[in-house]
């Protein structure tokens, strides 16, 4: 009898510990939804082509984010106009570090506040600066508004480079709040009811995109032109088995049954540079370990690596 109550009372007290936990992680509404915090932006008509100092490109390695945008900057060549600091995730204090100081700064969290960035849910990546000398100024730290002005940044001639175009903003909608974001609502549930609902739409959307691939017959998912909705898409399908479909239970469908899919990926990937931008073992290591309250023994699960998948899907 003793054994049962003190059952109940590690299970109150660790529900209450994941509770806390969680809302540290990966903030909820009312229902227990998962509802990601809005970052810093500029205004839309800013031309960085005019833009005195040198510009970086914050990013991490994990970050499906900072994958949207390292994945422009590669397809656009912009290596020349834009240097990128790589991050580095610190899984015991749960924040981004730099690997040498930067402005006087080891931690992301410093250089927010170096910035005068103060009001701020948390220090987030990816993030766009601009410096002149000493001082450190904030660009955007939505990865939806970076990946735009990337894009209308004036390449090197000699470089021949794929457009990026525009395309129509309730599917691109769909695939950021139903796909990018779904998965996270998925794994981030707070209880069953929000995980079932997180899940529904999540597989409704695939299937929406599927079937928008099949109907256009071109390459991409609006066709021939390469799109913002691809950029949106890639990032969260190339970490599905190895991420998603395991830690964060996204398991409604196996990804291999939407067969468009799987062919579109494929052709992504064989982008020039694309690869350049997937850092599989990273993924594993910072997602099962960083993320504790989804994994609290931070095993890390025997998977194939990216090559192995691909190499099957080819």
């Amino acid at each position: 009898m003793q054994n049962k109550y003190l059952i109940k009372a590690s299970k109150k007290f660790w529900f209450w510990f994941w509770t806390q936990l969680m809302n540290g992680f990966a903030p909820s509404d009312i229902q227990g939804n998962y509802k990601r915090p809005t970052g810093i932006t500029i205004d839309s008509k800013y031309d960085l082509n005019n833009e005195n100092g040198q510009i970086y490109l914050l990013v991490g390695n994990s970050c499906p984010w900072c994958q949207r945008t390292l994945l422009v900057h590669e397809i656009k060549h912009l290596s020349k106009k834009v240097k990128v600091i790589f991050l580095k995730a610190d899984v015991e204090h749960g924040e981004w570090v730099f690997n040498t100081k930067i402005k006087g700064c080891i931690r992301l969290s410093e250089l927010y506040k170096k910035a005068n960035k103060k009001r701020f849910f948390r220090a987030t990546l990816p993030l766009l600066i601009n410096c002149v000398e000493d001082e450190v100024n904030f660009l955007s730290n939505e990865s939806s508004q970076i990946i735009k002005i990337l894009n209308s940044i004036k390449g090197e001639s000699k470089c021949q480079s794929l457009n990026i175009k525009e395309c129509d903003q309730k599917l691109l909608d769909l695939i950021h709040y139903k796909i990018n974001d779904g998965v996270y609502r998925c794994g981030f549930a707070r209880n069953q009811s929000a995980y079932e609902k997180a899940s529904k739409n999540l597989f409704a959307a695939l299937n929406e995109i599927e079937n928008s691939l099949h109907k256009n017959k071109g390459d991409w998912i609006f066709g021939e032109e390469l799109t913002y909705a691809d950029i949106y898409l890639f990032p969260t399908l190339i970490r599905w088995e190895l991420i998603y479909s395991k830690l964060f239970k996204c398991t409604e469908k196996e990804l291999s049954n939407f067969k468009e899919l799987i062919e579109w990926r494929l052709k992504f990937f064989k982008i020039s540079n694309v690869y350049k931008t997937c850092y599989d073992n990273e993924w594993k290591k910072d997602y099962y370990k960083a993320l504790f309250p989804l994994n609290p023994n931070q095993l890390i699960p025997v998977l194939p690596s990216l090559k192995e998948i691909i190499r099957l899907e080819s």
